[in-house]
């Protein structure tokens, strides 16, 4: 049992971060019935020199605090009693420790939010009251809150549902204003049993690219992908190349049709006939009078098939678009709110199929979200 008196905030944050549940027993746990209980008695800050043995035993570090969140955990009253002052065997408690340490920055998190919601009463009154005694002005708030937007905009994380795979390391987290170049000449992950893909000129010449570097200036030489291996493989690449450059043309939308209310890019009673893939402009009758794809879908036109692993996959045609969405910006500089999204289109009933990237966007309330720019890639 605990001696030590925690504050309300350490409770609280505990509490919350191992989800109200008896850290013991795995039910439900009542804020009236919480408990802090050591994992490691407290009753060894008595005893030096048989805490110094446990330590060593369990192979902790010499300055191991038994009241630091990783020794913590909230419990029930009972479960809390029955365990005591009593220890766990050397394998439990290393388990138990292990689950503690995990949870801590998630405790530290809740600790910090809870202080930012005590004073954020005493910061909107004291506000108020500026504003009331014409300290400051509804400009100067106005001016104070816009570069605040700002600077959260420019360290805004960017976290991809797949990721960049490189030979050595996934990325999926990227951030705005930052400098990609040390990314460029790092290997890529390429599936097959080769660790760079081969391309050819027109004149039968063959080279062989693992980095976007190396594609890139393979590319500007003339060098493509010709099989339909090599076509499937190339989207490695040219994701990459394309998300560095919608990253680094990412600005902060002035207004957006898209994020209020949010629309997700699988509402298809929201999507224009835009997005799939048309070889023949058979949709542009659809696309004048203003049908959806949901329409189009209610119609027997389009189908919507299984998406895994994208967010979304519509049949027309001979063909199946998919589209999963990467992020949100402002891409043209017209600060309107755009989607970047990745995509596969392939041929139904064949082994034709292509990776791309596209740019999707409401150019106004009426407007269904619509492909507004096209980011050609291999074929």
């Amino acid at each position: 049992m605990s001696k030590t008196t925690f504050d309300n905030l350490t409770r609280s944050a505990l509490w919350t971060a191992y989800k109200c549940i008896c850290f013991y027993c795995s039910q439900p746990l009542d804020w009236g019935d919480l408990h802090i209980d050591h994992i490691i008695p407290e009753s060894l800050t008595q005893k030096d020199e048989k805490f110094e043995k446990v330590k060593e035993n369990l192979g902790l570090e010499k300055d191991f605090n038994l009241n630091e969140l990783y020794n913590l955990v909230p419990s029930h009253s009972k479960c809390n009693h029955r365990k005591s002052d009593n220890f766990f065997s050397k394998s439990t408690t290393l388990f138990y420790l292990s689950i503690a340490d995990k949870t801590a920055f998630k405790v530290k998190l809740e600790i910090e939010k809870l202080k930012k919601n005590k004073n954020k009463g005493l910061i909107l009154s004291k506000l108020q009251s500026a504003l009331s005694s014409n300290t400051i002005n509804e400009k100067d708030l106005r001016k104070i809150l816009i570069e605040a937007e700002k600077r959260n905009w420019n360290i805004k994380e960017i976290k991809l549902p797949f990721g960049v795979e490189f030979i050595d390391k996934i990325y999926d987290t990227f951030y705005l204003d930052t400098d990609f170049s040390a990314l460029l000449d790092n290997k890529l992950l390429i599936h097959n049993d080769e660790d760079s893909l081969e391309l050819v000129n027109d004149n039968n010449e063959k080279v062989n690219v693992s980095t976007l570097n190396e594609w890139k200036k393979a590319s500007i030489e003339g060098f493509y992908p010709l099989t339909t291996y090599a076509i499937k493989s190339a989207s490695i690449f040219t994701f990459f190349e394309e998300l560095i450059e919608a990253l680094e043309k990412a600005k902060m939308p002035k207004v957006s049709f898209i994020s209020e209310p949010w629309l997700e890019i699988d509402m298809l009673d929201y999507l224009s006939p835009s997005i799939l893939m048309d070889v023949e402009d058979e949709l542009l009758e659809h696309i004048e009078n203003r049908l959806s794809v949901g329409d189009l879908v209610r119609l027997g036109i389009v189908k919507v098939n299984d998406p895994y692993p994208y967010k979304i996959s519509l049949e027309f045609g001979s063909f199946e678009t998919s589209y999963i969405e990467q992020f949100r910006a402002d891409f043209n500089d017209d600060g309107i709110e755009d989607i970047f999204v990745r995509g596969w289109t392939r041929a139904i009933g064949g082994t034709m199929g292509f990776g791309f990237t596209s740019i999707l966007t409401k150019l106004s309330e009426k407007h269904l979200i619509e492909k507004e720019h096209h980011y050609a890639q291999d074929m």
